[in-house]
């Protein structure tokens, strides 16, 4: 026993005798450092990292976008409870002492050096009260050495004489991480909880305060045990601290450890709007300041309008996709009674069912994966052209099926895949898009990122060039076979209409672009020039190489559907050029300035001009390649049909002046689509479906005539005035009686670098 006590007092005195030794070495540097320490005073205006927020334009809320999962709360809105459990836990001398409790400093100094060389893996205790870790977290790092550790001290010392003790707790309790991806006590509360700070209890408010040593170790989620050992341990500290009575400590040790349902987040429809509206904002203020700048973004989405498009669009994909036939089951499970034996749904088949045939006659009895039964009728599977379910399928088989329907009906993923995208005319606000048939299939966004051929959508163009020298709706074009001069030693190029067979000779322009001939459409832009029109089209956002091709006047250039979309809503709003904006307004503590956020610009064409080829585009809806998709639409729309060689692309770009939008249907591989699906087969009844589903909030009201226009009636064939049945309406300047040709010279083309024969088709 007296060897003992010997050995513990030398080992006192050793230990006391090294403490001094480092407390000596410790104040040598104190010296030294106090006069190259950090900056602190901006600590008293300092705001983390906060998650910029994204709404609707109903004001729904859509995402968050942060760098780290964090609410600010301001010091007086910090509930007690919080308060109390945290300063026991972490720092419980931190109202009495001045930025560094010494005793609890010497305390740890002394088990650490006690504890020295008693194995690898000891973690060294940190001594570190509250003031002590905002110093390491924001100033000076957290290098284990004793230079940084005395810096950190002096910094403790000033925060809490010149920022004061609640303003020091704010930024830690708003700092601190703690755990599960939460940052600051606000998220951790909505984490773990599903509750505002006010609403928590003293045992969620210890549990929250047990977490800051280890938060993945104590994260109730995974380690429900030591999380409960952590609580219960800031629990008795909060009594022995005098924070809680006897009676409120036992209550809460025995309560049971209470969390949210985490439920794994899916995909919404207004998914893809939100990720395009994120890259056009970090583009606009950089990620960085998006991400940690605590933004109140008001965005231009209106949410019935995007549920309206995934809809139309899903439908529309489906539709065309069946046109190849059923491609059979997706499996086969054996035993159809057992649900756990079904293969996993595909990706896309959110909106359906999976289900088993467990009987098969005329109709089809399936078992679903979550154990219930349903019949699938013989109508139901009426697309596939079998007369019953047993001439289709067998037992066991695994199919997809629609419930939301008056009777169950057979689906499958389709092959194909489109986008949809509309906006204001008069703002370029988008206000619907569409990316694909499903985000759970992935993040690329057709509608953004899809550079496609827009086929003849791209003649357009070419005739709105063709009006703003001169030309009139009423103008002759010549739709006669062309031969192209593409280059030295180059072949001619002879592109043909659809369908093939000669021109029809001397035709109006507004009749040429209603039946997308694109002989005369050719001839009109080799009249006009390649250069005028290139440069129209990039005036409008469109991508169009310089000099221009010939082709590109068919459509052999690629676009986004975005970029149609805005191009075309120029002609709707009058001339002026749209920028695609995702965002109506931003609200933040440092809001950037000049910000370009999209919206409308300058007048490029004039309103004359621009009635004119709203009136040329309204025959393609009226009599024209989109006229079978449009037949019988309630209100006044325009627009124009594409489609590319081959049927690899189809399109329909249109508006109204409120409203413009781009469909586009095609693969991703860029093979054919089913059937020779075209703009007027594939898209234009797509966009019909949109647009009828959101006409009782749009009123699709025609364009006023501007000052200068004024509508004449015409022969819908050769275009001489006329006030026969054949008659039809086109807008032509004031003043204008009789189809004329345009003013001044045709420029020549520039050289055309294409393939040989290209033919792209409408």
């Amino acid at each position: 026993m007296r060897l003992f006590r010997f050995a513990f007092a030398a080992g006192s005195v050793v230990t006391v005798f090294a403490g001094l030794i480092a407390g000596s070495f410790a104040i040598s540097i104190a010296r030294r450092e106090s006069a190259s320490l950090p900056p602190h005073r901006h600590l008293e205006t300092y705001v983390p990292a906060l998650a910029s927020r994204l709404r609707a334009s109903d004001g729904s809320e859509l995402a968050k976008i942060a760098d780290e999962n964090r609410q600010f709360v301001p010091f007086r809105s910090i509930p007690k409870c919080v308060v109390d459990a945290f300063v026991s836990a972490e720092d419980r001398n931190f109202w009495k002492h001045a930025g560094v409790d010494w005793t609890a400093t010497v305390r740890a100094a002394v088990a650490n050096v006690r504890s020295h060389g008693q194995g690898e893996g000891k973690r060294p205790e940190g001594g570190s009260g509250i003031d002590q870790q905002v110093a390491k977290t924001l100033l000076v790092g957290d290098e284990r050495t004793m230079k940084r550790k005395i810096r950190e001290a002096l910094i403790a010392l000033r925060l809490d004489q010149d920022l004061g003790k609640e303003r020091v707790l704010e930024i830690y309790l708003n700092e601190i991480y703690l755990g599960a991806g939460s940052y600051g006590i606000a998220a951790a509360a909505q984490t773990y909880f599903d509750k505002s700070l006010g609403q928590l209890e003293l045992p969620e408010c210890a549990l929250l305060a047990g977490l800051p040593k280890a938060p993945s170790q104590a994260d109730p989620f995974r380690h429900r045990e030591r999380a409960l050992e952590r609580r219960n341990y800031v629990i008795r500290r909060l009594f022995d601290d005098g924070k809680v009575t006897r009676e409120e400590a036992e209550r809460a040790l025995t309560s049971p450890i209470v969390l949210a349902v985490r439920q794994p987040r899916l995909p919404t429809s207004s998914d893809w709007f939100v990720s395009a509206a994120r890259r056009s904002l970090e583009s606009a203020m950089g990620k960085d300041t998006l991400s940690r700048g605590g933004f109140r973004i008001d965005t231009t989405l209106r949410p019935e309008f995007q549920v309206r498009a995934v809809a139309a669009l899903r439908r529309g994909l489906v539709r065309i996709d069946r046109t190849e036939g059923w491609r059979g089951p997706l499996g086969c499970t054996g035993t159809p009674s057992v649900p756990a034996s079904f293969p996993a749904a595909p990706e896309g088949a959110e909106d359906w069912k999976l289900g088993a045939v467990v009987e098969v006659g005329r109709d089809a009895r399936l078992m679903l994966a979550d154990g219930r039964q349903t019949v699938l009728p013989a109508e139901g599977l009426a697309w596939t052209h079998a007369k019953s379910a047993a001439s289709l399928l067998r037992v066991g088989d695994v199919v997809l099926v629609d419930l939301s329907g008056s009777k169950p009906e057979l689906q499958q993923i389709p092959k194909v895949e489109g986008a949809l995208v509309a906006l204001d005319p008069s703002t370029g606000a988008v206000e619907a898009l569409v990316g694909g048939f499903s985000r759970r299939d992935g993040e690329f966004d057709r509608a953004t990122q899809a550079h496609r051929q827009p086929g003849s959508s791209f003649k357009t163009f070419t005739y709105l060039t063709a009006v703003t020298i001169g030309y009139d709706p009423i103008s002759p074009v010549f739709d006669v076979p062309f031969a192209g001069l593409q280059g030295p030693g180059q072949p001619f190029w002879r592109p043909s209409s659809y369908g093939g067979g000669g021109g029809l000779g001397m035709i109006p322009m507004f009749r040429s672009l209603a039946l997308s001939r694109n002989l005369s459409s050719i001839r009109l832009l080799y009249q006009v020039g390649t250069e005028p029109v290139g440069k129209m089209a990039r005036m409008l956002g469109i991508d169009v190489p310089d000099p221009m091709p010939l082709a590109a006047g068919l459509g052999a250039v690629e676009q986004t559907p975005v970029a149609m979309a805005a191009a075309y809503a120029a002609i709707a709003n009058g001339g002026r050029v749209v920028k695609p904006r995702f965002v109506a307004a931003i609200d933040g503590p440092s809001v950037p300035k000049d910000l370009d956020l999209g919206g409308v610009g300058q007048q490029v064409f004039t309103q004359v001009e621009a009635a004119m080829v709203q009136s040329m585009l309204r025959g393609v809806v009226e009599r024209g390649t989109a006229r079978g998709a449009f037949k019988g639409f309630d209100g006044w729309f325009a627009g124009k049909t594409g489609t590319t060689n081959d049927s690899k692309d189809a399109w329909f770009v249109g508006f109204s002046p409120q409203i413009a939008l781009a469909v586009w249907i095609g693969r991703d591989n860029s093979e054919p689509l089913p059937g020779k699906t075209t703009g007027g087969s594939g898209a234009a009844p797509i966009a019909r479906e949109f647009l009828e589903a959101i006409g009782s909030q749009v009123k699709f009201a025609a364009p006023q005539l501007p000052d200068g226009a004024r509508e004449v009636k015409v022969d819908a064939e050769s275009g001489q005035p006329s006030d026969s049945k054949n008659a039809v309406s086109v807008v032509v300047r004031a003043g204008t009686t009789e189809p004329i040709l345009g003013s001044g010279s045709p420029s020549p083309p520039a050289k055309a670098a294409v393939e040989d024969d290209e033919e792209l088709q409408d």
